[in-house]
């Protein structure tokens, strides 16, 4: 990877592997209580107006705050377009292997899609 974000990324990774079981405690929460099919976390470094802030970066030390929302509040807030969240999900996957995480860094964002630690398969419950 040649991107002049490399070290950033790897930051990320690094520290969405630390936390990956929280992470997918929560996930398996929010599927479980059905508050969505879909949860996006969102990695930033500044205040974000989605979302509900699960990791605070001042609070644990580590580069990025975590925050966690919903695909349909993606959809509502214009980040996924209507006609695209079927490909959205489909490239998503099963969210009991993959989390998808909307980075903000900068004046960029992207999603990634992350596999839980230890879950690399469709089949894993």
């Amino acid at each position: 990877m040649s991107d002049p974000l490399e070290k950033e990324l790897k930051a990320l990774q690094n520290e969405l592997t630390e936390y990956s079981g929280q992470l997918l405690e929560i996930t398996r929460e929010l599927l479980k209580e059905r508050v969505t099919e879909f949860p996006v976390f969102i990695a930033h470094q500044t205040d974000v107006s989605l979302g509900e802030i699960i990791i605070d970066l001042k609070e644990y030390e580590v580069p990025y705050s975590i925050s966690v929302s919903t695909v349909e509040e993606f959809v509502e807030a214009g980040l996924i377009q209507k006609e695209k969240l079927s490909a959205f999900r489909e490239a998503f996957g099963n969210p009991v292997n993959n989390m998808c995480v909307f980075w903000v860094h900068g004046d960029n964002a992207r999603y990634i899609l992350f596999p839980f630690a230890g879950r690399n398969t469709d089949t894993d419950s």
